[in-house]
């Protein structure tokens, strides 16, 4: 159910360029990646996937939580 008239959206110029930006930055990091990891050896499907890769591939930055108790040492 929508609530509202959907809001329109226009992209400027300002704003493919920070893309093109960002999507080069990205890409230069992968670079030296795909490089080193294509020295002859086959991807390990089916292997167990690190959870910090998963979550960098999507976009997850976990937020450090602090203790909720306060425990007193004596």
């Amino acid at each position: 159910m929508i609530r509202r008239s959907p809001t329109r959206i226009e992209m400027r110029l300002d704003d493919l360029q920070e893309y093109e930006e960002i999507r080069k930055a990205h890409e230069a990091k992968k670079d030296p990646e795909k490089k080193s990891s294509s020295s002859m050896t086959p991807p390990i499907w089916g292997g167990k996937v690190p959870q910090s890769e998963i979550q960098e591939r999507i976009g997850y930055i976990p937020q450090q939580h602090p203790p909720t108790h306060n425990r007193a040492t004596t």
